[in-house]
């Protein structure tokens, strides 16, 4: 597995693409430019989205007819010209179930490679999951679970565990046929929904494998989970506006079951995160996902951005190995990508003898996590130097928290933030950061924070000079006195006047008593 070491050893990843993927689904057209980064790291330069609808555009004999083809060609060309725009080395386009399930799906290909210019693929269904699949677990770090993609015309499901895809299948149901097959014109009586509960379980008894595995999470792509994310969210006051890795219970969701489908579309449109272009298909996608989330006796629903699109563009990416091992490791390994050396030299000194100081601590209790959360802060600390390095520390945790790193929770997100900010700032205070996101930390966070924060400023602190004067660092704690015994090569006197100052707060937190000895390695 690669480690976040090989960023700064010649010859690290160096993969570079610019990438145009059209997604032709069932409720919607849409355009993502990507463009890969040194190191593997990507980022969109644009995204652009059509509304469709063309499963509702299927003939009962399920043709689409002519009119429907021909309304997607001015779409698909105007997407080609924006990558034409942006300059994309390569363009793939793909089509789903609205013209997967179409009984003249050929014709339809055939008509809009002709009228475009453009190759599209026809996906099948267990490619689709398969796709979906990619794009899910390269950006959560989870090692088993369902997911589910919710489109118009279908819905793919995928077992997946130890990262591994499983079993797949495709339903050809989706939001928008099922409320053309099922919806009463915006409000949805229970005779109505009981309907649609029952063919869906009837499709899904016809796979034992997707009731054989209950207890594991339902993580969800589509807009119909991002939707209920979104109300959840705002139902809650949440604090931090990042609908990704946002996790749900039962409960969470059986809220609006229990309250949109009495709605007519106008009092959905009032509804607060409700997208308008989903009023009318946000109660049959709903009733899809928790019908699912029941059979398979899920533990909780976990909200996931990325799919489809992140999947196509992650093999194209990385063709030998599209499913990346370690999502925290990529993600530290990518942000870092563009640090000069020098800089990175002292985030790997940092990280080091931060572990070194807590392992003689003798914390105890959540070790583990404890020092996950310290590693990934000793690397994060100072990237908010890329915006600027005066007041870096603010810049830190604002990207931090609002350009997340996959793989972690939204608590290690904020926990994270914090400890990197006190490791930069050289006194703790209840920052407007701890603030905002009281809803997410638990009562132990804050001391959580000043401990593994004061830690972190020492480690920093030990190499205050980014010259790795300090060469080695032993720590032992007897009682309440900590002794720490630095082998320099040189002076170090920029390491030991931060040290002196970063023991303070130190001391006092830990309840022990820094005692110096110093060697020279020479």
């Amino acid at each position: 597995m690669n480690t976040i070491q090989e960023t700064i050893q010649p010859g690290a990843m160096q993969t570079s693409l610019r990438a145009g993927i059209i997604d032709i689904g069932s409720n919607s057209i849409r355009l993502v430019v990507y463009e890969s980064e040194s190191g593997g790291s990507y980022r969109v330069l644009t995204e652009s989205r059509e509304a469709a609808r063309l499963s509702a555009l299927v003939t009962p004999e399920g043709i689409m007819p002519s009119p429907a083809i021909h309304s997607v060609v001015p779409v698909l060309r105007q997407f080609v010209e924006v990558c034409e725009a942006y300059g994309v080395a390569q363009i793939r386009a793909v089509a789903t179930a609205a013209i997967r399930n179409a009984s003249n799906s050929e014709q339809i290909i055939e008509i809009l490679n002709r009228e475009t210019g453009l190759e599209i693929e026809l996906l099948p269904g267990e490619m689709e999951g398969h796709y979906g699949f990619i794009g899910v677990v390269n950006k959560i770090d989870i090692r088993e679970g369902f997911i589910i993609d919710i489109g118009g015309g279908s819905t793919e499901i995928t077992l997946f565990q130890e990262r591994r895809r499983v079993s797949s299948f495709s339903f050809p149901f989706g939001a928008v046929n099922m409320n053309v097959r099922f919806g009463g014109g915006g409000t949805w009586s229970e005779d109505r929904i009981k309907e649609l509960e029952n063919f869906i379980l009837g499709e899904a008894r016809k796979h034992p494998w997707m009731s054989a595995h209950p207890g594991l999470d339902l993580v969800g792509l589509g807009g119909t989970i991002r939707g209920l994310g979104k109300m959840d969210q705002r139902r809650r006051n949440y604090s931090l506006p990042h609908i990704h890795n946002y996790a749900m219970q039962g409960e969470d969701v059986d809220y609006f079951y229990h309250s949109l489908p009495g709605m007519d579309n106008n009092r959905r449109k009032r509804v607060p995160g409700l997208s308008k272009s989903r009023i009318d298909i946000i109660v049959p996608g709903m009733i899809i996902l928790r019908t699912l989330f029941r059979h398979m006796k899920a533990s909780r629903y976990i909200v996931s951005a990325t799919g489809l699109r992140e999947g196509l563009f992650f093999e194209l990416l990385h063709p030998e190995q599209a499913v990346h091992e370690n999502v925290l490791e990529f993600e530290l390994r990518a942000l870092l990508s563009a640090v000069p050396k020098p800089r990175l030299r002292h985030l790997k000194q940092t990280e080091t003898f931060a572990g070194i100081l807590y392992e003689a601590l003798g914390e105890g209790g959540e070790n583990e996590w404890n020092r996950k959360l310290l590693r990934v802060a000793a690397w994060t600390y100072q990237i908010g130097t890329e915006v600027g390095y005066i007041d870096y520390e603010e810049h830190t945790q604002y990207l931090l928290t609002k350009r997340p790193l996959a793989g972690l929770t939204h608590r290690e997100i904020i926990l994270t933030a914090l400890i990197a900010g006190i490791a930069a700032k050289g006194k703790w205070r209840k920052s407007a950061t701890a603030q905002v996101y009281r809803d997410i930390l638990l009562p132990k966070d804050e001391e959580r924070t000043r401990r593994l924060g004061y830690v972190l400023q020492m480690a920093a602190a030990l190499d205050a000079s980014e010259t790795q004067a300090v060469t080695d660092l032993n720590v032992r704690r007897r009682g309440d006195r900590l002794e720490l015994e630095l082998v320099c090569r040189t002076e170090a006197f920029m390491e030991l006047r931060d040290l002196k100052n970063a023991s303070r707060d130190f001391e006092k937190e830990w309840n022990v008593k820094v005692e110096l000895k110093i060697k020279s390695s020479h």
